[in-house]
């Protein structure tokens, strides 16, 4: 996974993003050093390393974007819009990261 794809200073926001690339095709990344170390050095506050290490949150990240994309529409009681999915995604994510906003 590169960087790119879960910005560590708005991870609600990426997730979302990705979620959007794995529901259009787009393989879900794996957790890689490199992911790992941009979480890590984040000057946004996205990791508090007193709550989860940098490794597990980007674990719990994709695991969150994971579970959603690959819930079929069928699965749900009543039809849930792609864009309000992507919205729980994140709010999933920035309840798990700790945002405010």
């Amino acid at each position: 996974m590169t960087t790119s794809l879960l910005d560590p200073d708005d991870l609600p926001r990426s997730a979302g993003e990705l979620y959007e690339r794995v529901r259009a095709g787009g393989a879900l990344p794996a957790v890689t050093p490199e992911a790992v170390r941009a979480l890590a050095t984040s000057g946004g506050g996205a990791v508090d390393p007193d709550v989860f290490d940098p490794a597990e949150l980007l674990a719990y990240v994709l695991a969150v974007v994971g579970a959603e994309a690959a819930l079929p529409d069928a699965a749900f009681t009543e039809r849930v819009p792609e864009a309000e999915r992507r919205l729980r995604v994140e709010e999933a994510v920035r309840r798990v990261v700790g945002y405010r906003s």
